[in-house]
């Protein structure tokens, strides 16, 4: 009775094989990591031009009046400055702006806070008003970038918003 056991080069094959195959797997694992770290940055960038466009948009459609003379229009560090009216008479004053790469927003003077949040980077936030007859729009450009390093480009966002309450009057 012979005992018949693997040659040396049958178990170098083996071994050789299977590190081929593991080597394909830990590959194929990175991609799927970095391709899912990918899909969150631009989520995570898409979030924060939805949540500031919402704000935006709730703000300037609620607005009587554009103040000119205290908005920055046009320039990529923009600020916008509306005029609102309560149901009572009374004027409300809404700020947006951008400053330390952050859009930030004031309510009558007091500060309300961020509309974008630490971990995304705001470089161009850019106010354009237009006025047809007795219709006024504004419309805004805003880039947005994560501010961790990330394989994730700045995204451009665009939207144009008409304020209601400058034909109502």
């Amino acid at each position: 009775m012979s005992q018949r056991g693997y040659t040396l080069v049958e178990m170098l094959i083996s071994i050789g094989l299977v590190a081929l195959l593991l080597l394909v797997i830990i590959e194929t694992s990175l991609s799927v990591a970095k391709s899912h770290e990918r899909a969150r940055d631009f989520l995570e960038v898409n979030s924060t031009a939805i949540g500031a466009f919402s704000r935006f948009s709730r703000d300037i459609r609620r607005a009587t009046s554009v103040d000119v003379v205290n908005s920055t229009l046009g320039a990529s560090q923009g600020k916008l400055v509306l005029n609102m009216k309560k149901d009572d008479g009374s004027n409300d004053v809404t700020t947006f702006y951008l400053a330390e790469e952050r859009v930030k927003e004031e309510y009558n003077g007091t500060i309300v806070g961020d509309l974008t949040p630490g971990a995304m980077n705001v470089s161009n936030l850019t106010f354009r008003l237009f006025t047809v007859s007795s219709t006024t729009a504004m419309r805004i450009e805003m880039t947005v970038a994560p501010s961790a390093s990330s394989t994730v480009p700045a995204v451009n966002f665009y939207s144009t918003y008409v304020l209601r309450g400058s034909y109502t009057q």
